[in-house]
């Protein structure tokens, strides 16, 4: 456990940004959330979720590091029990 923890301090905005994106890919629901994903062997690029401009894309889907806000990697940090 106190493994676990050291190695959570030492991941960088970036690791937990990469996390962020992993999970919200992971619940996202249907096909082709983001311009580099794969649909039926096609990438889905401006058929995806993310490029979609009607009704905008969900706001707890992010495909791209600058797309994280800074509040999730510290809600991140204070999930994991780090400050």
């Amino acid at each position: 456990m106190l493994l676990w923890a050291a190695s959570a301090l030492a991941q960088s905005d970036e690791d937990i940004r990469r996390l962020v994106i992993q999970d919200s890919l992971a619940r996202f629901q249907g096909y082709c959330p983001c311009p580099y994903s794969y649909d039926r062997g096609q990438q889905c690029a401006d058929k995806s979720v993310y490029r979609q401009a009607s009704g905008g894309r969900p706001v707890d889907l992010y495909c791209y590091p600058h797309d994280v806000p800074y509040w999730e990697i510290v809600n991140y940090r204070r999930r994991m029990g780090l400050r």
